[in-house]
């Protein structure tokens, strides 16, 4: 979950690498820091919170260093402090390292290592790696020698970055298992290693991928691969998508609002090259590879990504008429499920490093399911891990909440049920026709409901403030909506919020109901889900709860019937999932502001999760 970045280059390292760390800093913000190296040996500086704090404290101490790692860290073992910020040094100061993942045997190597005379200063199992990698050079290893050693004694998945003042010149990257990617970049005589895309600068137009049990030794002029016995690895580059790169924040004052703002563009982004509006015609070339005889389709994720996977598993079973489940990635990782050859996990995943993820996809793999990603990272451990990749099309995404990669993600999962229905003959001519016109319609019903955000900024401050907890309710395509809407106001704004099922009102549910905790209540525009959920509302209020409703603008009913109600600007009803997605999100962001919270910056959260 941490970001790591090397660079090693003729340019001025120091300024380098906290570029880089600004652009990685969704990855973990409990601390930063840098090593590098320059006439006086390895320098380090590390602060604990935001890569600010680090960019204050350095006034030039690295002096004209060309050669560094630096770290945004998420904390995992030991507390967010300055010691235990990355990088660590080693107990002569000779070599630093930086560290993505967890070290499963660190106690036992701390024992070993301070047996051995060797004391250590943070409370880290990253440390440990250091005098390790010290170590093995002390008895005559070169840098990328002692690494491949320290790492083959590590258990557990970890990504290493490690410079020594013996080798000035070099940084050396391992990689073991899923502890996130390793990349390379080369470009104007320098040579970059980073755990994202993102960290590149504008002129690395193709990267390659580290992968697991392998090596890279860079230095200005030279990068080199070697296996785990250090045989010379060849491999090709691929090309850098210029939207996989990180984007400037402009007008808006946090990433969250502008990527809450960027949504009806995002969201043509999943449609373009794939849906002929003339036709009409859904193309996602990638689905030709889905196998003929399929059983069962299995959709997996964590997060808001699962949620995204239950609004999909829902559209693709009534489209395409093939029976479809959904599991939390983590969970279908962690059993033996029955699965074979002719199941096709369809695994969600933003960032495509998620590590419950990857050992889905793994376990699937290994029971001869066939493997579908729909990602935003086109250079991710998944997309490479699977037999084919669905890019959502939203770009970078730097707020930790998701926004609109939630939503290109249903969109997507939306797509591949129309177009597998229809090239399966489950849908009339008039009915495909009718679903990719309101495909069609969705972006400009997206900026509509965009633009009601004054609206809802003073429902957060008149409201939600102060709220301590919150219910919200929904049924059918709107439920996986109101699990993802209470996910935003927990991690964004610390609300306590459930998100539930009205079926399960009479259950359970009733007994939270109080006039303290609001209920926010979905409501469809026609129908007997409708119905039910007028039933809900009225439910709510006869126990003493207040109700918010979201529903179609002309639902007079409602409004009447509401205590407060924000209202859905479009009449169709296949809008509604992402239409209604639009004010939980702006709700969460600004009750996040009015409570004094950064909501690009959750507490205690990342945003790629790649340790269990």
């Amino acid at each position: 979950m941490c970001g790591i970045v090397g660079y090693a280059g003729y340019g001025d390292a120091k300024t380098f690498l906290l570029r880089a760390l600004n652009n990685l800093e969704y990855r973990g913000y409990d601390s930063a820091g840098i090593a590098a190296i320059n006439g006086h040996g390895i320098t380090t500086i590390k602060r604990a919170g935001r890569v600010s704090a680090l960019e204050e404290t350095i006034n030039g101490q690295f002096g004209q260093a060309t050669t560094g790692i630096a770290h945004t860290r998420w904390a995992t073992h030991g507390s967010p402090t300055d010691v235990n910020a990355h990088p660590h040094v080693s107990y002569d100061g000779k070599v630093a390292i930086a560290h993505n993942g967890i070290i499963e045997n660190h106690a036992t190597l701390r024992r070993s290592l301070t047996t051995a005379g060797i004391e250590f200063n943070s409370e880290t199992d990253s440390e440990a790696i250091a005098h390790m990698i010290a170590r093995h050079m002390d008895d005559g290893a070169s840098l990328l020698e002692a690494t491949q050693r320290a790492g083959n004694e590590l258990e557990g998945l970890s990504v290493i970055l490690a410079i020594s003042s013996s080798e000035p010149d070099a940084i050396v990257g391992i990689r073991i298992g899923y502890a996130g990617s390793l990349i390379l970049g080369e470009a104007n005589g320098a040579r970059v290693l980073a755990s994202n895309t993102m960290a590149m600068p504008a002129e690395v137009t193709a990267v390659t991928h580290i992968d697991h049990c392998e090596a890279v030794r860079i230095t200005r002029d030279r990068a080199e691969i070697a296996d785990v016995i250090g045989a010379t690895v060849v491999k090709a580059q691929v090309p850098l998508k210029p939207d996989n790169r990180i984007t400037e924040i402009g007008e808006y004052e946090h990433f969250m609002r502008k990527e809450i703002s960027e949504q009806a563009a995002a969201v043509q982004g999943a449609m373009r090259g794939r849906i002929d509006f003339s036709k009409p015609r859904i193309d996602i070339p990638e689905i030709d590879r889905i196998p003929n005889e399929l059983d069962r389709i299995i959709l997996a994720g964590m997060g808001t990504s699962h949620f995204a996977a239950m609004a999909g598993s829902r559209w693709i079973e009534r489209l395409a008429q093939i029976p479809t489940t959904v599991e939390y990635a983590g969970e279908l990782a962690d059993r033996e499920p029955v699965m074979g050859r002719r199941d096709l996990l369809i695994a969600v995943t933003q960032s495509g490093e998620t590590y419950d993820t990857l050992t889905a996809i793994e376990t699937a793999k290994r029971k001869g399911s066939a493997v579908c990603v729909v990602t935003a990272s086109a250079h991710s451990e998944a997309t490479r891990m699977a037999d084919f990749a669905i890019d959502i099309g939203a770009g970078a995404e730097v707020a930790v909440p998701s926004t609109k990669t939630f939503i290109n993600s249903m969109l997507v999962l939306y797509m591949m049920g129309l177009q597998i229905g229809n090239d399966r003959g489950k849908l009339s001519q008039l009915e495909f026709v009718r679903q990719i016109e309101s495909i069609v319609a969705l972006p400009r019903a997206i900026n509509r409901t965009i633009g009601q955000e004054s609206d809802v900024e003073e429902l957060a401050l008149d409201r939600f403030k102060d709220v301590d907890n919150l219910l919200m309710l929904g049924r059918g395509d709107l439920f996986p909506i109101a699990l993802e809407g209470a996910l935003k106001m927990k991690e964004t704004a610390y609300v306590h919020a459930e998100g539930c099922s009205a079926s399960e009102m009479k259950h359970g549910i009733n007994a939270l109901i109080e006039p303290a905790t609001p209920t926010i209540v979905l409501i469809p525009k026609n129908g007997e889900l409708r119905t039910k959920m007028l039933t809900s509302i009225y439910e709510v209020q006869s126990r003493g709860g207040e109700v918010i409703a979201i529903a179609h603008e002309m639902d007079f009913e409602v409004e009447e019937l509401a205590d407060r109600m924000i209202p859905i600007a479009s009449d169709d009803e296949e809008h509604f999932p992402f239409l209604m997605t639009i004010p939980l999100q702006q709700l969460a962001y600004y009750t996040a502001l009015a409570r004094g919270i950064d909501p690009d910056r959750p507490r205690n959260l990342a945003k790629t999760v790649t340790v269990a």
